[in-house]
């Protein structure tokens, strides 16, 4: 959460009720990102009263990607319910996902039918982006920005990708295979306080990381020795082609060189995130 100071108390009161039903050992964990506003102290006074909610304080603003990860690692159970702090995704749904994760799936994510978002700047990016992830990775996935997700543990214990891979790829980014992935229908709930931190710039990061994609899942300190080779390749092909005067040539292998570049500067990232996760908590009760 980030600045989610009304939605606290209403998502933590329907997620309880939701786990009390369900009768089954269970934890909440609310992650607070650095808020500006009373988040963290509206999570403080619902810890004192009650030993199932605990929460993560974070020592830097660092979004959801790394936010997630964070309450990830002092999770605990078995089983990982992941989901959103805007109030949007409903706790209801949360006995569904855990029964369809009980016929031996591996993730389970939720699947948003009636979305309260804008057609241009949020609904129509979201399923062109969704469809090349399916296209590209093979999990077929449709709706990878829904938070409303159930995980078995080994799928995330230990994982850590870089900023926006976890919340714009998940699970195609765990290396989840199309068997191993189910999805459950859901029904988006308004926001009832704050306001949401997305726009259509994010249009612009999903392509560029969606290249990047099916290298980092088979092993990226592999794939990128193999771009670093052919950024410099195609790096040589153009000087000479320039040399020519051959433009549209050179104009395709200075793409191709691009291409290249940004996937070693990807790959990199996946790297890096593995060995210095890029979160630091200053508080955990």
């Amino acid at each position: 959460m980030h600045n989610e100071e009304g939605n606290v108390f209403p998502l933590y009161r329907d997620i309880s009720s939701v786990m009390a039903r369900l009768n089954r050992p269970y934890e909440i964990i609310f992650v607070n990102d650095v808020s500006t506003d009373p988040t963290l102290a509206r999570m403080k006074e619902i810890h004192c009263r009650d030993p199932h909610f605990h929460f993560v304080d974070l020592e830097t603003n660092v979004g959801e990607n790394w936010a997630l990860l964070a309450g990830v690692s002092k999770a605990r159970g078995e089983v990982l319910v992941t989901i959103d702090g805007d109030y949007q995704n409903d706790p209801a749904y949360i006995p569904t996902l855990l029964e369809e994760l009980s016929n031996g799936y591996r993730v389970v994510s939720g699947r948003r039918r009636q979305r309260v978002e804008r057609l241009w700047s949020r609904l129509l990016p979201s399923q062109i982006a969704n469809s090349l992830i399916r296209f590209i990775s093979g999990v077929p996935v449709h709706d990878c920005g829904c938070g409303l997700k159930a995980y078995r543990r080994e799928v995330l214990d230990g994982k850590f990708v870089p900023e926006g891979f976890m919340n714009r790829f998940s699970p195609a980014v765990l290396g989840i295979r199309s068997h191993e992935f189910a999805e459950v229908e859901v029904v988006d709930r308004p926001r009832i306080s704050g306001h949401s931190h997305y726009g259509l710039n994010r249009v612009f990061f999903v392509l560029r990381d969606l290249a990047a994609l099916p290298f980092a899942v088979r092993g990226p300190a592999r794939w990128k020795r193999l771009f670093l080779w052919l950024q410099w390749i195609f790096l040589t092909i153009t000087t000479i082609l320039a040399i020519s005067s051959a433009w549209i040539p050179a104009a395709a292998a200075i793409l191709f060189a691009l291409f290249a570049f940004s996937n070693v500067w990807n790959l990199g990232r996946f790297i890096k995130a593995q060995i210095y996760p890029e979160f630091r908590i200053k508080e955990y009760r």
